[in-house]
């Protein structure tokens, strides 16, 4: 399974040029589907605020450094987690085989990180392991939690908007165990997130 499920990321062709990179905050979201492009992890359950993530770094290249396909919608996680990582400390390089990064908004990220059937993000390849285990440390974060997490929100959103239409038909006891259910996925949005997540 890829680590971001049924979206795929695509950076437009005419983004334009600006002076600040911040200023593409908006279309880098939209880009990236709502969700970050290094571990999947959508904008409706995290806690934290997204950030934008300069994928060749700004110390290797700063010639890239308002360069709206070298920037990265990254949750705060991610961001921090890489910072400003460049193994290969070449600009052009990205990954020597073994160490180093492959841009999310790319076809060959597939290639070299996904989930499990359970949700957790594994590596299929060396570079793939640097990013997992040492990078972005995969392996320690609840990844294959959140996924469930969004999974449910998912499925409860989608809920929701039916129980709004079918309210007056619905019971009591169907509106107080609904009540139940969301309050439960909150606290479990607490509990995750709380881990600096």
């Amino acid at each position: 399974m890829r680590i971001h499920g049924d979206i795929n990321i695509c950076r437009r062709n005419d983004a334009g040029l600006k002076s600040n990179y911040r200023e593409y905050e908006h279309i880098l979201s939209e880009d990236f589907g709502h969700i970050c492009g290094y571990c999947g992890k959508s904008e409706m359950v995290t806690t934290k605020g997204f950030e934008i993530d300069h994928f060749v770094p700004n110390k290797v290249d700063p010639a890239r450094k308002s360069d709206y396909y070298n920037l990265v919608y990254s949750c705060f996680t991610c961001n921090r987690k890489k910072s400003g990582k460049w193994p290969t400390e070449n600009k052009n390089i990205h990954n020597n085989g073994v160490t180093g990064f492959v841009d999310p908004a790319t076809n060959e990220y597939d290639l070299h990180l996904k989930r499990d059937t359970f949700g957790k993000i594994v590596h299929t390849t060396d570079v793939g392991k640097y990013m997992c285990d040492i990078a972005f440390k995969f392996n320690h974060r609840p990844t294959q939690e959140i996924w469930k997490y969004m999974q449910i929100k998912l499925k409860l959103n989608i809920l929701q908007n039916m129980l709004k239409q079918q309210r007056e038909k619905m019971s009591n006891k169907d509106l107080e165990d609904h009540i139940k259910l969301a309050s439960a996925v909150d606290e479990l949005q607490q509990h995750l997130f709380n881990a600096k997540e």
